[in-house]
């Protein structure tokens, strides 16, 4: 497998909430302007909001720490939710805890259930003596998990089979992973569903990296909306959109990209779609990469949940079509803090769990200092 380092970017959790606004890139003075941190303001439109606790922590596997949290929904109406770095067993805290011997990522099994008290019903995928968790993308034999990891960031399932997308990241000896890595590239695994045996599939130019280092990491939220499967690309310059067809998503010439859309100022133009990506259509800015956007029936419009830089919010934003215009960011949720260097990150919606039409959703987060996905639930008026 080549490794792209001269193309990838130094990149971390950290410096994917602080430098992913706006496209200022100049460092020490981007973050100072409101305009490239983009303005919030208190959404008008929260009913209520109930913090539901840790998720996934009662479990037979010991597994107390994990992130990402992301849902994707199979054929029977269960879901597989993905994980990043995975700790089994006590922990003090994240930061610095060396990672060579741990799950680069990790999956459970979520029956299809009511979760106004948070998911109380999940298995985890086990490796063959079920004593572990098992590691839902595998190491390429050339792979050092002390020096690479592999995170899951979204996936979808197209009938039988599920694909996931995934960074490959490289860990800078010495540097502790929430303060700086090397991000070489997204990648596409692909499994059959139930066997969840994935297999990480080759890019055109024969590497794992369908999208280098340097690119869009398009595959932060997948969803299929009529005949076209809409994949969103994270960069820091903001938030990207393509799409291809189902029966092609894992070959790269079928992608269209969004490089123009509708803006506030001007909702009137046309979106246009090219075969070539160009970064002129940044949909909304300030994301930390993950971040959810699916139809809300109840509110009659597109629906996009997202941590908001390391300003301690969750953000909701909204548009009455997928390519926009979307509107600015409105806080939903401020989680409380435990320490100053507390990152709140990861936050996205799960659709399938909403009730009522979607005026009740269900969120995700995760802070650094707890290194476990929270869940909350949201009540629209």
């Amino acid at each position: 497998m080549m490794t792209t380092k001269s193309r990838s970017l130094l990149m971390s959790r950290r410096q994917m909430i602080t430098r992913s606004a706006g496209g200022l890139l100049a460092a020490g003075t981007w973050w100072r302007s409101p305009s490239a941190r983009g303005e919030t303001h208190e959404s008008d439109q929260i009913a209520g909001v109930r913090n539901l606790g840790d998720q996934f922590q009662n479990n037979p596997l010991k597994v107390t720490g994990l992130d990402c949290a992301s849902s994707i929904v199979l054929p029977s109406g269960d879901s597989l939710w993905v994980f990043g770095d995975t700790i089994e067993g006590p922990f003090e805290s994240i930061r610095g805890l060396p990672l060579e011997d741990k799950l680069s990522n990790t999956a459970a099994f979520v029956p299809k259930q009511n979760a106004s008290e948070g998911i109380k019903e999940f298995k985890f995928l086990t490796q063959p003596n079920g004593k572990r968790p098992l590691q839902l993308v595998p190491f390429a034999a050339d792979e050092d998990p002390g020096l690479e990891r592999i995170w899951p960031i979204h996936g979808i399932c197209l009938g039988s089979k599920i694909y996931l997308f995934y960074h490959r990241i490289s860990l800078i000896p010495g540097v502790d992973v929430f303060d700086n890595f090397e991000l070489d590239g997204m990648g596409i695994a692909e499994a059959k569903v139930g066997e969840w045996k994935f297999k990480r599939l080759s890019a055109p130019d024969r590497t794992d990296f369908f999208w280098k280092g340097d690119q869009p990491s398009f595959g932060v939220f997948v969803e299929q909306q009529g005949e076209y499967v809409y994949v969103w690309g994270s960069l820091i310059t903001g938030m990207f959109l393509a799409r291809t067809r189902p029966d092609k998503l894992t070959d790269m010439s079928s992608y269209e990209y969004l490089v123009s859309a509708p803006t506030a100022n001007h909702p009137e133009a046309e979106p246009n779609w090219s075969r070539v990506f160009e970064p002129t259509a940044s949909l909304f800015d300030s994301v930390p990469n993950e971040m959810s956007a699916s139809f809300n029936q109840h509110l009659g419009r597109y629906l996009a949940i997202h941590s908001h830089l390391r300003e301690n919010k969750i953000v909701m934003r909204t548009a009455p079509e997928i390519t926009g215009p979307w509107s600015e960011a409105e806080i939903i949720y401020r989680p409380e803090m435990i320490g100053e260097d507390d990152l709140v990150y990861a936050a996205k919606e799960h659709p399938e769990l909403a009730r009522d039409n979607g005026q009740v959703i269900y969120v995700t987060f995760v802070n650094s200092a707890t290194y476990v996905p929270q869940m909350i639930e949201v009540t629209f008026k």
